[in-house]
């Protein structure tokens, strides 16, 4: 699991390669979170090399939600591979979240 962080604009697009599992997902969480210090942060979360996420990996997600939400800011979820939305899918976290195919 590899995460890449970078700014384009106002909004921080956060790049996530691999697995998002058991093994992976506190590495991820403590890479990320630091994102959200300012209010209004703006965030895209770019999943087109995420291969799988389990239900840690659903769990973070959940929090940065709910951290976005705290933090009066804007979260979505781009390019997420046909497993992955499946997962959000089946979960009903596609609900949960804004979601859009990559550009």
């Amino acid at each position: 699991m590899e995460v890449v962080i970078d700014q384009k604009g106002e909004e921080t697009v956060i790049k996530i390669k691999g697995r998002l599992d058991t093994n992976t997902t506190r590495e991820c969480e403590e890479k990320v979170l630091p994102v959200w210090k300012n209010p209004g942060v703006k965030v895209c979360v770019d999943c087109s090399d995420l291969e799988y996420v389990s239900s840690a990996g659903l769990r973070l997600f959940l929090v940065l939600q709910k951290t976005t939400t705290a933090q009066k800011g804007s979260l979505r979820l781009v390019g997420m591979r046909n497993v992955v939305r499946e997962t959000f899918s089946l979960t009903g976290f596609n609900a949960l979240f804004k979601i859009e195919d990559a550009k």
